[in-house]
């Protein structure tokens, strides 16, 4: 059986390769699952999965918490909230396959935040997804 973060990971990233839009501005090979610091920017990185049991019986259901960033370089926030947005598009109330035996019983958008990194200048959308998964 795959672990569910691993499951839901790839799902993710393969969700967002498949849409066609924000790889046109992104670029191919643009979706990362770590910080690179020499990255070229735009790029979105999957910043981190923290998941919690939500079943009683403890039953393998998990709770996940998806952090994703885009990236930016250009000035002001208007490409990363465009990355953002296709992002949300391509992931909110997504019906995504997991393989291992993992289901998605859902996954939604919580939050979106934009900031400038105060280091590099760079424009940066902070963006949390709620997913549920149970085994089998």
């Amino acid at each position: 059986m795959t672990d569910p973060q691993s499951a839901l990971s790839a799902a993710v990233v393969a969700a967002l390769n498949a849409n066609a839009a924000l790889t046109a501005i992104i670029g191919p090979n643009a979706i990362h699952d770590r910080l690179l610091t020499r990255a070229a920017m735009p790029y979105v990185v999957l910043r981190d999965i923290v998941s919690t049991e939500w079943g009683a019986d403890n039953d393998g259901g998990l709770e996940h918490q998806i952090a994703l960033d885009a990236w930016s370089s250009l000035a002001g926030h208007r490409e990363a909230q465009a990355i953002a947005g296709l992002v949300r598009a391509s992931l909110d109330n997504a019906a995504l396959t997991l393989s291992g035996g993992v289901t998605l019983v859902s996954l939604l958008h919580v939050k979106t935040r934009t900031r400038r990194e105060a280091k590099t200048d760079a424009h940066v959308a902070e963006m949390v997804f709620r997913a549920v998964t149970t085994n089998g």
